[in-house]
C-alpha cells in the first residue's frame, strides 16, 4: 500500500514517467528486476482502479484519483514541504523558513512512529537534500533569529541522509562527467548506455543521428556502447556551441543523468551522489598533477 500511496502522492504534484518513478524507488529494492515489477504491478492495479490513467509517456491522476489523494493521504505535510520549497526558490526568499523547518521536523517525527510516512517520502517527494543545503546556506548569512533553525536543520539533513534520501549534484559538462558515467556502468557491469532525447531539442536528435557509435533505438532513444563513450566526450567537448544546445537524459540504475546547455545534474540517494563527488574529486586531482 505504501508504493501504491508514494505514486499517487508523486504524481499528484508533477508530470510523471515510468522511468521517473523507477529511478525513485530503486534504492528501496535489492535489484532493479524487483524494482521494475512492484512498480509495474502497482501501476496495473492503480490504473484498473480508475486512480491513473496514462497520458502519452507521462501518468497523470484521474479525478478519482485526486479524490483518493485527499482523502487517503490525509496527512499533507510532505505536500506542504515541498509547495514551501519551490515557492521560497522562485522567490528566492526566507520568508517560508519557519514553516518548512516545522513541518520536516513533524514528518520526521511522525515518520518514528510510522515507518511507512518515510518510505513513502522518500519515493514521492520532489525536493533534495541539495534544496535543503542551499536553504541552510542562505539562513546561515541571516540574522541571530536564524541561527537555532539552522542547527535544527542540519540536524534534519543529517537524518535524511542517514536514511538515504534522494540528493543532487550539479556539475559543468567536462571530461570528468564521462569518467562517472564509466564508473557508474563498471559498477553495475552494464555495457550499453541509453540517451533519452525529447521532440522539444531537435538539434540534440539530429547530433546523435550524425554521431558515429551511436545509434537510432526509437525516435526520441538511441544507444551507445560503453566502450565508445569517448566518441560522445569528444563530439561534445570539441565545440563549444554544440555543448550548449544539447539537452538529453541518462538512467543508469537509480541516478539520473540529465544534460541540459553545458550543465550536468545528476540525481539519486545520497550515498550514491556522495560516492559520485568523492571520485569526480578524485578525477580532478588527476587532471591538475597532468
Amino acid at each position: 500500500m505504501a508504493l501504491s500511496d508514494s505514486i499517487l502522492l508523486q504524481i499528484s504534484q508533477k508530470k510523471t514517467t515510468y522511468n521517473d518513478l523507477l529511478t525513485k524507488m530503486l534504492s528501496n529494492y535489492s535489484s532493479s528486476g524487483s524494482a521494475k515489477a512492484a512498480l509495474s504491478r502497482a501501476l496495473k492495479n492503480l490504473i484498473a482502479f480508475g486512480d491513473l490513467e496514462k497520458d502519452s509517456d507521462f501518468y497523470v491522476l484521474t479525478e478519482k484519483g485526486k479524490i483518493t489523494v485527499e482523502s487517503k493521504l490525509k496527512n499533507k505535510i510532505l505536500i506542504n514541504i515541498n509547495d514551501l520549497l519551490d515557492k521560497s526558490k522562485k522567490r528566492n526568499s526566507l520568508e517560508f523558513v519557519d514553516d518548512i523547518i516545522s513541518n520536516l521536523q513533524i514528518f520526521l517525527e511522525r515518520g518514528k512512529q510510522d515507518p511507512s510516512l518515510l518510505k513513502i517520502g522518500k519515493t514521492s517527494s520532489t525536493f533534495y537534500i541539495y534544496d535543503l543545503i542551499n536553504l541552510k546556506k542562505e539562513m546561515d548569512t541571516s540574522v541571530n533569529h536564524y541561527l537555532h533553525l539552522s542547527n535544527v536543520l542540519t540536524n534534519q539533513i543529517n537524518i535524511l541522509q542517514e536514511k538515504n534520501f534522494e540528493d543532487m549534484l550539479i556539475i559543468n559538462l567536462d571530461s570528468n562527467i564521462f569518467e562517472i558515467i564509466k564508473f557508474l556502468y563498471e559498477k553495475y557491469n552494464i555495457e550499453e548506455i541509453i540517451l533519452e532525447c525529447s521532440k522539444e531539442y531537435p538539434e540534440t536528435i539530429k547530433l546523435f543521428e550524425e554521431t558515429d557509435g551511436i545509434f537510432k533505438k526509437t525516435d526520441l532513444s538511441f544507444k551507445i556502447n560503453i566502450k565508445d563513450i569517448d566518441l560522445l566526450a569528444k563530439k561534445l567537448l570539441d565545440n563549444f556551441e554544440i555543448t550548449i544546445l544539447v539537452k538529453f537524459k541518462i538512467y543508469i540504475n537509480e541516478i539520473l543523468i540529465s544534460f541540459s546547455f553545458g550543465k550536468v545534474y545528476l540525481f539519486g540517494p545520497f550515498n550514491l551522489i556522495n560516492e559520485i563527488k568523492e571520485k569526480r574529486e578524485e578525477y580532478l586531482q588527476k587532471s591538475e598533477k597532468l
